[in-house]
């Protein structure tokens, strides 16, 4: 029994499939508090465990999770859309989320951060999926000097969904065509590994600042992987092998025959381009962790799912709302307050002779040339704008719908190298199949040629329009 006093943890993510598991350990396992943030309203009969509804595109939301813990734990990806309409990528969602994450760990005075990634292969090819994990670490770094990361390939276990993509393959080919990638070497881990290592390593010091490779205690290829299932599955299966690697095409038939969404199933097969085995030096003490081998682990995730349909998510969104997010250059003289005001002096410029803003006392309002009617109004929040980050709340116009969270935001990033402009949770007035068409691309085109303006101004191309 772990009896650190007064410890409490805060876990984003905690209803996912890792998260729920690690919960579940730290309640049996220790006498400790959980607070664990969900996107949905849950409620709890554990006098330990609380769950707190987040938005974790909202750093207050974060706050009010992590509000009172030592311990932050990150189990998130955004692989699923966050809105009716997205106009950004995984990536650039991946990194504002754990952005916010570590403004509110920072803000919140945690003791450690743990967070769980993909293992970095020898090669430095990365698919956008693993370099994405891998800006999520260096986002952690710069917030919370005691963290502690781990990276792990394919996580086995009942309600995994990479380990249900490789079941359903199994269950629905009776002929399995096996490209180039299935000959490359793998170490999946059972979640329950997963969660046994990350309790072993919190609150301890020894466990600040590094970076750990989960993995069983042995290796075996794709196909291996795949007969092992069959066999374990009492599936006969003829598996045909072929030299080539056709990611490509593999992303298609793993997407279709297993019905995992192509948000999903897409990245995760670019990743199978190298060797997902863990680093020598980067293994987490044995002594601490006992570890099994792949096959005991994948053995295990099967008995616990016999009789269980797994359904991949597909989440929708509560109302018809966007998300947009931009990523473009910092120059290098400029911080966020910079960008904001910089895009309120081009912005009419930029869409002259057709648009004017007013700014008085805080306020943003768009007008058409000589209408009197309002399209928009931008209210600043000096109390949760930083010069690092720059926050605006959509306050009506006839553009926009009531609403109570929509919001523009700049943010610098990754030690001011790049500069995210944001739209959340935007409800349109306009009729939906009419807004997509027309204001929709509208927006995306204009802060498309403002992350331009940007980048000529970062290679010295072009002059502020707040100096000239």
């Amino acid at each position: 029994m772990y009896s650190f006093p007064m410890t409490t943890v805060a876990i984003a993510g905690a209803s996912g499939f890792i998260g729920s598991h690690l919960v579940k350990r730290i309640l049996n396992e220790t006498d400790w508090s959980v607070q664990a943030m969900s996107r949905g309203e849950k409620k709890s009969d554990h006098p330990r465990l609380r769950w707190i509804k987040a938005d974790l595109f909202s750093v207050l939301d974060i706050e009010r999770g992590i509000e009172g813990a030592d311990i932050a734990v990150y189990l998130v990806h955004s692989m699923q859309p966050s809105a009716h309409l997205d106009q950004a990528s995984f990536v650039d969602y991946d990194l504002i989320l754990a952005d916010n994450f570590g403004r509110a760990c920072k803000s919140c005075s945690v003791k450690q951060v743990l967070y769980l990634g993909g293992l970095v292969p020898k090669r430095g090819d990365l698919s956008r999926h693993l370099a994405s994990r891998l800006e999520v670490e260096k986002v952690f770094k710069e917030y919370i000097p005691q963290f502690t990361f781990f990276r792990a390939a394919m996580v086995l276990g009942k309600g995994g969904s990479s380990f249900h993509i490789l079941v359903n393959l199994v269950n629905r080919l009776p002929i399995l065509l096996c490209p180039g990638w299935t000959e490359l070497p793998t170490s999946p881990v059972h979640v329950d590994k997963v969660s046994e290592t990350f309790l072993a390593a919190m609150l301890k010091p020894a466990h600040y600042g590094k970076v750990y490779d989960l993995t069983s205690k042995n290796e075996m290829s794709y196909l291996e992987l795949l007969k092992n299932t069959a066999r374990l599955l009492g599936k006969k299966r003829i598996f045909i092998t072929i030299k080539f690697y056709f990611i490509g095409p593999s992303r298609l038939w793993v997407a279709l025959v297993s019905g995992a969404p192509k948000r999903l199933a897409y990245p995760l097969v670019n990743s199978l381009k190298n060797e997902m085995v863990a680093a020598p030096d980067k293994k987490f003490p044995e002594d601490e962790v006992k570890l099994e081998t792949v096959e005991e682990g994948l053995s295990k995730a099967i008995k616990e799912s016999q009789g269980f349909t797994y359904k991949f998510q597909t989440r929708e969104a509560d109302r018809k709302t966007v998300r947009s997010v931009q990523r473009s250059p910092l120059p290098k003289d400029m911080n966020a307050e910079d960008v904001a005001k910089e895009f309120l002096a081009w912005l009419p410029k930029a869409l002259w002779p057709f648009l004017v803003v007013k700014i008085t006392g805080g306020y943003a309002d768009f007008y058409l040339l000589g209408i009197k009617a309002r399209l928009m109004s931008l209210r600043w929040s000096p109390e949760r704008s930083d010069p690092d980050r720059q926050l605006f709340y959509i306050a009506g116009g006839i553009l926009a719908a009531p609403q109570d969270r929509g919001r523009l935001e700049f943010r610098e990033v990754l030690g001011r190298k790049w500069m995210l402009a944001a739209v959340h949770d935007f409800c349109p007035a306009l009729p939906w199949y009419i807004y997509i068409f027309s204001q929709a691309l509208v927006h995306l085109s204009v802060m498309k040629l403002f992350g331009r303006h940007l980048r000529l101004l970062a290679e010295g191309k072009r002059e502020w329009i707040q100096r000239s």
